[in-house]
């Protein structure tokens, strides 16, 4: 059995809300259904569970704007030459690995792998082997920068084999040919978040460090704004937030609730965004994509007449359409995958987008052999996320609920009949 769950996003806790460990329990006790139903059977033996990246989160992380780290013209970044040093003598690999440590000590980080690791064990018991897999995706690219940083993230995970991975790299994608799948975590084709190297950074980790993560801090550091923790911690739930570019929304929302903050929260976000299009590194990309900083400014910019309708006409552009890949794509995406092209495989999966789906994408018939029915899965995300409402959209107003999903496919020799996957999506409500 094959399971893939992707974009947990566990932090250091300086940023947003994770998703809570309980969800965990949820996940092994609904395997432990499936191992169960297939005992008497017998036919289950083994389980891979792949993580589809992203579930350890190394850019969403204040650490990155640390007093000693405040060299605005050339701050230690994940864009940064390995050798270029802050006023501590700490370089890109010593960001890494700070990062990785806080987020594998962080106590209900650690409660989260332990559900994994007692499904395992239970497993065990039964005759049926667990292994854990890991798949590269763009919050945790740099991981794989460094033996050491994949090394803690391997024994975080409880990989059998954790210490080849001092001298090994986790894939970027996987062909699983006795399953018929592909994998990979999709930010592949999302121009934000991939420059063309799977091995550097895009402009999505300095939207994230520099604008996401410093604007909750520098809100806090205001006089005024900085008394009101309600507001903060708003703040911090910025990259929940979807699509992303939906950030001025969101922060115009924070405004009409809490009164008086309006003023304040537009100085500190605008000036954010003024500094934001001088980084070298952000600068750099306008001759990448034409007229796409341009752009991005007038999305990214809150003025006093703040209009949503405004906002989806910027976002409609076609330099838009360019930048933030749409879920019709990663269907097209998916359709074009050479494995899947060639028959090699029949399902394709991705993480990414934060969006669960399961997309019927073609039929084929190979005269005298199989039907091969080719399907898209994205295996959505596992934490908080916050979606505006759909009516008076110019209120700014939105709703947020925790969420989870899976996908696991099975061997032949597991099926029973009419069963080659399944998938299985969550959400978990609360009021504010």
């Amino acid at each position: 059995m094959l399971v893939f769950i992707s974009d947990v996003h566990l932090t250091d806790g300086t940023s947003g809300t994770t998703i809570v460990p309980r969800a965990f329990d949820k996940l092994c006790r609904s395997l432990d259904d499936i191992i169960q139903a297939s005992e008497k059977s017998n036919i289950i033996k083994s389980v891979e569970i792949v993580l589809l990246g992203d579930i350890l989160d190394v850019i969403r992380s204040s650490v990155w704007l640390s007093s000693q780290n405040s060299n605005m013209s050339n701050p230690v970044r994940p864009w940064s030459d390995a050798t270029l040093a802050d006023s501590q003598g700490w370089n890109l690999q010593k960001y890494a690995e700070a990062i990785v440590d806080a987020i594998v000590q962080r106590p209900d980080n650690i409660e989260s792998m332990e559900y994994l690791k007692a499904f395992r064990d239970r497993c065990a018991k039964k005759g049926v082997e667990v292994t854990f897999s890991y798949i590269i995706g763009n919050h945790d690219w740099l991981i794989n920068r460094f033996a050491s940083t994949r090394k803690k993230m391997a024994d975080f995970v409880g990989m059998s084999n954790a210490a080849t991975y001092a001298a090994n790299r986790f894939p970027e994608y996987r062909v699983f040919e006795d399953y018929g799948v592909m994998a990979r975590h999709g930010d592949y084709y999302d121009n934000f978040n991939y420059d063309g190297n799977r091995d550097a950074s895009s402009l999505g980790d300095a939207i994230v460090i520099d604008l996401l993560n410093r604007f909750a801090v520098e809100v806090r550091e205001d006089a005024v704004l900085g008394n009101i923790k309600e507001v903060i911690d708003r703040l911090k739930e910025l990259d929940n937030v979807r699509p992303l570019l939906a950030m001025p929304a969101w922060i115009q929302g924070v405004c009409n609730e809490y009164h008086g903050v309006e003023e304040g929260l537009h100085r500190v976000w605008n000036g954010l965004v003024e500094k934001f299009f001088d980084i070298p590194f952000v600068a750099g990309h306008g001759h990448f994509w034409p007229d796409s900083l341009t752009f991005l400014r007038m999305a990214l910019r809150l003025g006093s007449s703040f209009s949503f309708s405004r906002l989806k006409e910027i976002l409609g552009s076609h330099v838009a359409s360019y930048l933030y890949a749409k879920a019709d794509d990663y269907r097209r995406y998916a359709y074009n995958e050479a494995a899947l092209k060639s028959n090699s495989v029949r399902y394709v999966v991705y993480g990414h987008t934060h969006r669960a789906e399961q997309v019927p994408l073609d039929v084929i018939q190979i005269p005298k052999r199989d039907v091969i029915e080719k399907i898209y899965f994205n295996t959505g995300t596992w934490r908080k996320v916050f979606e505006q409402t759909c009516m008076d959209e110019d209120k700014c107003e939105f709703v947020g609920w925790h969420v989870g999903t899976f996908v696991l496919f099975y061997l032949e020799s597991e099926r029973e009949k009419d069963r080659c996957y399944e998938t299985w999506s969550g959400s978990l409500g609360y009021s504010r």
